[in-house]
């Protein structure tokens, strides 16, 4: 499935990154068409203000100067004095382009009001460019100028022919389209392997939930295998059988509510509904209450509880007291769960800049280096370790979710007592938002 899903991703991601490049490959050589197509007028303009400068400073026209003008820049010229040719053998299409320079002298008298008459009129010199298009299946640039001189007006036409797009981008098109080719399969490339690490936490998130819901179905598959088998011993005429028999039942059944329960407020934690609400509170008293109810049963166990609260004062913290109390639970639970008989437990609470530490240890058989992570995932348990059936690898879980919610930090090490220690770390400093 997530296979699929990842192919799917990468498919998309290719098809949108290669629709942005191609489409900002073809603004790019719009774009440079454009600038090309401007740099070269403008170039044709200064071009054109050189040529009538020198035409008009020559009262003989140099043909030597002329040709040179003409195969340099690749000119047609049209020259005429009081509308008689004076040039044509420079360019042998000259004459075949008589139409397109009677056209391009109509246009800059109908489109740009410039013609001899307006010439005379004023004595001074005139010029304009434009650009010509299909024209004989070609573009040109033009250039119609009108000079007076002491007999007469010479009248000027110029053109040049504008390569087509594919010989003025044909240097440009190959290199940006392989850059661009490259950079499609660069960057599909880069979103595969991206993807993969993006949805890895999904996979991770999918397994996990596989493996809570295989182990809660174990869990829950216990207690009602056994009370399966008990219920066909309330029929016994047997007092003493029944009795035992819903002694069994009654013990699984809160085994059962005990599981639900977790598993309902792990669900809560996971989904955000569960409700934090948070006060001023005093944690060495919440402390102090988990201590008391578990006094007595550590007695029964024959369980010295060592308890150690600082000399100085302990400021409040902003927490949610049921919900830390709870924690408190779980750790000294555990505790008293897995230390012998004749065990000892140690609880320490302590200030050490501006964080409230408390620690719980045991001497237990302890927890190996390679589970202590581990031992807060659901449902986990350390086969040597956690035998009993009232623990269903769910607490600790439940107090790291808890101790995230109020910004702290929980971990397990190595108690020196042999046994485990279990780490809490709370910010002393209310965290105000």
């Amino acid at each position: 499935m997530y296979r699929k899903l990842h192919l799917q991703l990468t498919l998309f991601c290719c098809i949108v990154i290669s629709f942005i490049l191609i489409t900002m490959t073809f603004l790019s050589l719009k774009i440079i068409e454009d600038n090309q197509s401007l740099k070269q007028f403008n170039d044709f303009q200064k071009n054109m203000n050189n040529i009538y400068q020198i035409l008009s400073e020559q009262d003989n026209i140099s043909h030597t100067w002329l040709k040179k003008i003409s195969i340099d820049n690749e000119l047609q010229f049209s020259i005429l004095d009081n509308e008689i040719p004076i040039i044509y053998e420079y360019k042998n299409d000259i004459k075949n382009n008589a139409s397109i320079f009677k056209q391009a002298r109509e246009i800059a008298n109908t489109s740009y009001t410039l013609s001899d008459v307006s010439v005379k009129s004023s004595n001074y010199m005139k010029h304009i460019e434009f650009k010509m298009d299909n024209i004989d299946s070609k573009s040109y640039l033009a250039s119609v100028g009108y000079i007076p001189k002491k007999f007469g007006i010479l009248t000027v036409t110029i053109l040049y022919v504008i390569p087509s797009k594919t010989s003025i981008l044909k240097g440009l098109f190959l290199p940006i389209v392989l850059t661009s080719f490259a950079a499609i399969f660069i960057l599909s490339l880069c979103s595969f392997f991206l993807i993969k690490n993006l949805i890895r936490p999904l996979i991770k998130n999918h397994n996990q939930q596989v493996s809570f819901f295989a182990a809660a179905s174990h869990e829950l598959r216990s207690p009602l295998a056994v009370i399966m088998t008990s219920l066909p011993l309330l029929k016994k005429p047997s007092i003493e059988k029944q009795s035992a028999s819903y002694s069994l039942i009654e013990k699984e059944c809160r085994r059962m509510q005990r599981l639900i329960n977790d598993m309902f407020t792990l669900s809560s934690l996971d989904s955000g509904s569960i409700s934090i609400h948070k006060k001023d509170t005093f944690i060495n008293n919440l402390l102090i209450e988990s201590y008391e109810k578990f006094e007595n049963i550590a007695a029964r166990e024959n369980i010295h509880i060592d308890f150690h609260l600082p000399d100085t004062l302990i400021p409040e913290i902003e927490c949610d007291s049921e919900r830390i109390a709870q924690v408190f639970t779980i750790l000294l639970d555990n505790a008293i769960s897995y230390t012998p008989q004749g065990g000892l437990i140690q609880i320490n609470l302590t200030l050490q800049a501006n964080q409230i530490v408390i620690s719980i240890a045991d001497n237990g058989p302890g927890i190996p280096d390679e589970k202590k992570e581990k031992i807060f995932h659901r449902f986990y348990r350390c086969d040597d370790s956690r035998t009993d059936k009232n623990h269903f690898g769910l607490g600790l879980s439940i107090a790291k979710e808890i101790i995230d919610l109020h910004n702290g930090t929980i971990y397990a090490g190595n108690s020196i007592l042999g046994g485990a220690e279990f780490t809490v770390i709370l910010p002393s400093i209310k965290q105000h938002p």
